[in-house]
């Protein structure tokens, strides 16, 4: 069971990066960054609850299907929503995001104050971060609703930085499989740290250009369809 599971992961995970990687290179706006947008959406929940059962025994993994799903579905749905919109999705989004942000904090502290076990110290500091992303997500998410929704460079901004979230745990998740793959000799840690920059890279060229350029300007670009 455990084994196809993961072979499902590596499948999804594999079509989320490529995919992902296609997204970001394509003209925003177009159809092939659309399409490739799509097939993203639809690939990433499936490598995000197939980790969850994978590695079911460590609740960071939950967190980060969370986050995961949360990123992508927030993400697309600000891209797809018109301007100046808002509706209960958000409310639901942000209080799936605090309540998992709860429990990641509750299992942190239970795991430091040593009435919950944990085979890695790192995994404390990975749910601290995901739980802390997730909380600050939710904030978002609430911020939009009570303003009526979100236009132009910001709603462009809010879909952009959600999807790439998702694209950084997709590829770290894709780089570290890969790095147990490699030979001794090649540093598997910075094969993961190179693929993590150059998605975050990225991220941030696009964030600046989309908030602080006048690139957003031509009409194709303010789809609500992109």
């Amino acid at each position: 069971m455990i084994e196809k599971t993961l072979l499902v992961h590596i499948a999804a995970g594999t079509l989320s990066v490529a995919a992902g990687a296609m997204a970001l290179a394509f003209q925003k706006g177009e159809t092939a960054h659309r399409a490739a947008g799509c097939v993203f959406v639809a690939a990433m929940p499936t490598m995000a609850v197939s980790a969850a059962i994978v590695g079911r025994d460590d609740f960071a993994n939950t967190i980060a299907a969370v986050l995961t799903i949360y990123a992508v579905a927030t993400g697309w749905t600000a891209a797809r929503r018109k301007e100046k919109t808002a509706s209960a999705f958000e409310i639901a989004a942000a209080a799936v995001a605090a309540a998992c942000a709860t429990g990641g904090y509750v299992s942190a502290y239970l795991i430091s104050s040593g009435a919950k076990a944990a085979a890695n110290p790192y995994i404390v500091v990975a749910q601290l971060i995901l739980s802390t992303v997730l909380a600050l997500a939710a904030l978002g998410d609430l911020s939009v609703f009570i303003r009526g929704g979100i236009a132009g460079r910001q709603r462009i901004a809010r879909h952009l930085w959600r999807m790439c979230l998702g694209l950084v745990i997709a590829v770290g998740s894709f780089a570290a499989q890969g790095a147990q793959a490699l030979p001794q000799w090649i540093p598997g840690g910075q094969l993961i740290l190179f693929a993590l920059a150059v998605v975050v890279t990225t991220m941030a060229f696009w964030l600046v250009r989309v908030l602080f350029t006048g690139w957003l300007t031509k009409p194709a670009r303010l789809s609500t369809r992109g």
